[in-house]
């Protein structure tokens, strides 16, 4: 299960709220292990939510599309209880099949269960909280991140006696430390990111493109049944920056670097690292030694309550104080889930937040199991760029890494 139980118990406890709803695709995943693909296509106009209640004694519920039924059927969800909206599917049912799978009679179930089944989906919302809890006189945290203004009205005005608070940032603050089978789900996801990037590195040679590498890399995701997200690629002096792949030639003595992301079940991942076309010049060689001094200096302060300002600046003296004193990188990474940036989101200086649920700054102490992309872009222009990035867990006293990656300056000859 994604969904940590436990801790969403705790601050719910602490906020004094007894109804989660969730509707974004992300959040419906972390509390059904579903993944949905309608919420994302028809972002506008359909809508899959799913309702947790405080109370162990009452069930949680999933709202589903019609659209999505055939997908629900065989996410395996924990979910039992299941409310649909919309028209049925167009299907001819006979008595001649005896025998049914999980996955057809999860279907069916939720097909012919007319007592279910609403014409939208506030109203198949409001009839699962009624079934559950007639009396109403709930606090309901809505994640209002994937819900029309109309639809919050609807849902008010069919929901009187409920208190219903715009809880985006619970969610995120749930979801901070990653449970193991989501830590799973991640592991998944980088892996298939960097035998992607991988594949893409080995094509690389004098006089290919640029796009031509983006390709080799978007085949593999999509081999993985992965959904890449962007592939920033430049050589030259374009590896100033995440710049997109052109048709530019790549040449000899020219720096290169990637930056990659994809999704895998709507968990994502996030990589890169750089190299040099033929061997290094002296120049090139001290951008990679203090980027990955620069690197590793992030990576000895990393531990359970570290603050996201200590690695930035760990980071950034690191890089300047080993061969690049002009450098003025403002962040170390960012954290990384069901969302590319989750919360403490960039590993930076302190910002102020404004929240009922955050604390009022960025710069908060990170828990154990809080899963990290570092990343130490380093260029200069005119000349180049390289960066390295990887991805670790955040541990008691100290940090492992989610996968293996192994990172050192790529020479291509």
């Amino acid at each position: 299960m994604y969904f940590n139980l436990k801790r969403a118990n705790e601050y719910m406890d602490r906020f004094e709220v007894d109804v989660l709803i969730a509707s974004t695709p992300e959040n419906v995943t972390y509390l059904s292990d579903t993944v949905s693909w309608a919420p994302k296509v028809y972002a506008y106009s359909v809508d899959m939510f799913v309702i947790y209640f405080r109370d162990p004694n009452i069930k949680t519920s999933l709202i589903v599309p019609s659209q999505e039924m055939t997908y629900v059927s065989g996410s395996g969800t924990w979910v039992e209880d299941i409310y649909t909206y919309g028209g049925k599917s167009a299907l001819i049912q006979t008595d001649e099949v005896s025998t049914l799978s999980n996955e057809e009679t999860n279907y069916l179930n939720m097909q012919n269960n007319d007592k279910k089944r609403s014409t939208n989906s506030i109203k198949a919302l409001v009839q699962s909280i009624n079934d559950r809890y007639p009396g109403n006189r709930l606090r309901v945290a809505l994640d209002e991140d994937k819900i029309t203004y109309k639809s919050k009205l609807e849902l008010a005005d069919q929901l009187p006696n409920c208190e219903i608070i715009d809880s985006a940032d619970l969610f995120r603050l749930i979801r901070a430390v990653k449970t193991e089978d989501e830590i799973t789900a991640m592991k998944l996801a980088a892996n298939l990111n960097e035998e992607a990037s991988i594949a893409a590195c080995s094509e690389i040679k004098i006089g290919m493109k640029e796009i031509e590498i983006a390709k080799v890399y978007a085949r593999h995701v999509g081999n993985g049944l992965g959904k890449w997200l962007w592939y920033h690629f430049g050589s030259g002096r374009r590896s100033v920056g995440i710049f997109p792949p052109t048709e530019k030639i790549i040449e000899a003595g020219d720096m290169w670097k990637f930056d990659a992301g994809l999704s895998l079940n709507n968990y994502q991942a996030d990589t890169g690292w750089g190299g040099v076309m033929g061997e290094p010049t002296k120049e090139q060689v001290k951008i990679w030694d203090a980027t990955l001094a620069g690197f590793n200096a992030a990576l000895s302060v990393i531990k359970e309550g570290v603050m996201p300002s200590e690695i930035q600046h760990a980071m950034l003296n690191g890089t300047k104080d080993n061969g690049l004193p002009g450098h003025c990188g403002t962040f170390a990474g960012h954290a990384i889930g069901l969302e590319m940036r989750e919360l403490p989101y960039v590993l930076g200086n302190k910002n102020k937040v404004v929240s009922r649920y955050l604390p009022d700054t960025t710069d908060i102490p990170l828990e154990e199991n809080t899963v990290l992309c570092i990343e130490n872009p380093c260029q200069i222009f005119g000349l180049g760029g390289t960066q390295i990035e990887q991805t670790i867990v955040v541990k008691k006293n100290g940090y492992e890494l989610l996968t293996k990656q192994d990172r050192k300056l790529c020479i291509i000859h």
